[in-house]
């Protein structure tokens, strides 16, 4: 498979909410955006998509300064358009949080998409195998024994994990790789992929875009989640809950072979 970089996939991404947002009806109303400490949500016209905060972005008061607006009143359309702005971070900010929720909140639920969560899949592919998850879910602990040899790459690693550095020494080995979601936000996704084109990839968790272009990018499946009760998720990401915590999210998984 042809290696595509950072601002390739992203613009792929950004491409995929476009043709969402084309055939969606154009409403007045301003998107709105609400934060909390792990995550942001952005709505608008009854639609909501979720992503993480990366660690160290700063608050903002105006949670839409830095998003290519292009001095209209925020819509979903156009902060999805800004993501391939934000393919190489230079510094923690909002600014791809905000993009990426957007393009969560456009893009639809595919009707292929099972509901399972992302661990379980990772379990159901990676039984016996050498397996590498990128990002400390908090579920690596409790599936950790099932695989052959069992790694966690984190940019801010807990005991036991190893650092983002360590990933030229394990993932070309690895016969499974689960990636955070977040990897589309900090830059790293082009990276982790080129160095594990043989193993089964899955993307999961709140930032996870339903894209198809993923699939093309090197990604066999896409856990992310559809919005059951957009008020309790408002008040879930307000209140400051993580992911695991939140209500009103359903988890799903697509897989690219189930594209129709």
């Amino acid at each position: 498979m042809h290696h595509l970089d950072q601002l390739t996939i992203l613009q792929a991404i950004a491409a995929d909410a476009a043709q969402a947002a084309h055939e969606l009806t154009p409403h007045p109303e301003p998107a709105r955006s609400v934060s909390g400490s792990h995550l942001l949500a952005v709505f608008q016209n009854g639609r909501l998509g979720l992503a993480s905060r990366l660690h160290g972005a700063s608050d903002n008061t105006e949670l839409f300064d830095g998003a290519a607006t292009t001095g209209s009143p925020p819509s979903l359309a156009n902060l999805a358009a800004s993501l391939p702005e934000h393919a190489s971070l230079t510094q923690p900010s909002l600014g791809p949080s905000l993009a990426l929720a957007a393009v969560n909140a456009l893009l639809p639920v595919p009707k292929t998409a099972a509901p399972l969560k992302g661990q379980d899949l990772l379990l159901e592919h990676g039984a016996g195998k050498d397996a590498v998850v990128v990002g400390h879910f908090p579920f690596v602990e409790k599936i950790a024994g099932e695989f052959r040899s069992f790694h966690v790459l984190e940019l801010r690693p807990k005991p036991g994990d190893l650092p983002a550095e360590a990933a030229e020494e394990v993932l070309p080995g690895a016969g499974v790789v689960a990636l955070t979601g977040t990897t589309l936000l900090n830059g790293t996704l082009s990276g982790i992929l080129a160095l594990c084109p043989d193993a089964f990839v899955l993307l999961l968790g709140p930032s996870t875009p339903f894209a198809p272009s993923l699939f093309e990018a090197g990604v066999d499946a896409i856990a992310g989640n559809a919005i059951a009760d957009a008020e309790a998720v408002i008040a879930g990401v307000a209140a400051g809950l993580p992911y695991r915590k939140l209500k009103g999210v359903e988890s799903l998984t697509w897989l690219a072979g189930d594209m129709g």
